[in-house]
């Protein structure tokens, strides 16, 4: 795993709430946790990729993104992983939002990391 940045002022916290349609869902659940455990592992502007299912809806995903600027975001989304992850669900997806966030604690740091 790579040394990670720490956040500046203009890095990202983000809430992305995808809706998947049903038929597409075990093969999203693929993409999304290869793109996320790469991104960890390799980019060191990307702080955290969380993604979690809905337990009553669970075709409802949310990933908790956070990136150290928006150097570091714009560098992940050309990432060669993340545009595998772009082009392959890109008909998965049903609904797309991308909820910026401003944390209310900015003392408070996430910590994500994959256990190997």
């Amino acid at each position: 795993m790579v040394e990670k940045e720490t956040m500046s002022t203009d890095g990202i916290v983000r809430l992305s709430k995808i809706e998947v349609y049903p038929q597409f869902l075990d093969e999203y659940v693929v993409f999304a946790t290869e793109v996320g455990t790469i991104s960890l592992l390799t980019e060191p502007g990307v702080l955290t990729m969380y993604a979690m299912q809905d337990k009553e809806n669970p075709c409802m995903i949310t990933i908790l993104e956070t990136y150290s600027s928006q150097k570091a975001y714009k560098a992940h989304i050309a990432s060669e992983h993340f545009q595998k992850y772009k082009k392959g669900t890109l008909h998965m997806v049903k609904n797309l939002e991308l909820c910026d966030q401003t944390p209310l604690n900015p003392d408070n740091i996430i910590k994500n990391t994959i256990a190997k």
